[in-house]
């Protein structure tokens, strides 16, 4: 029996609350992220899933299987989905999450590599060039900024 009181949308809401739950406390689920991230953080990686879902009302809607495989496959990356981080993000796409890694994420896999000497961001605004030396790879900006209003406009990142 329902409460009457209680709106039918977040009646949904808390069922879906509780299938993921449900499915992400499994013991083949913790055991899964044990072996990726370890013992000590499986915990944490997990909640950190289910605040990233619980916020979410379209992810509320993927099935939770897809949930746990992007989850899964960002751990492997060493990514958080929190998107407070910036590094990986769940994103729902015809009921079922997608891991998309951003680029603060990609930025953290580089340097793990140690294989870089520079890792640069920045923006390139109206007016200005990038050029690329083919034999280095190095790039370099050249022209200036317009003035005005429009020289405050973002064409592209670098």
């Amino acid at each position: 029996m329902t409460d009457p009181k209680v709106n039918p949308e977040e009646q949904q809401k808390e069922l879906a609350i509780t299938k993921v739950t449900k499915f992400l406390d499994s013991d083949i689920v913790k055991a899964r992220f044990s072996e990726v991230v370890g013992d000590r953080n499986t915990g944490s990686y997990i909640s950190s899933v289910m605040i990233t879902v619980k916020d979410s009302p379209a992810l509320l809607a993927c099935a939770p299987a897809s949930i746990y495989t992007s989850a899964l496959r960002a751990a492997t990356l060493r990514l958080s989905v929190d998107p407070a981080l910036g590094q990986a993000y769940l994103v729902p796409f015809k009921g079922h999450a997608t891991l998309v890694v951003g680029y603060k994420g990609l930025y953290d896999m580089a340097v793990r590599t140690g294989k870089y000497r520079y890792i640069n961001v920045g923006p390139i605004y109206d007016g200005q060039i990038v050029e690329e030396n083919q034999i280095t790879g190095f790039h370099s900006i050249s022209g200036t900024r317009k003035s005005g209003p429009a020289g405050d406009k973002v064409i592209g990142w670098i």
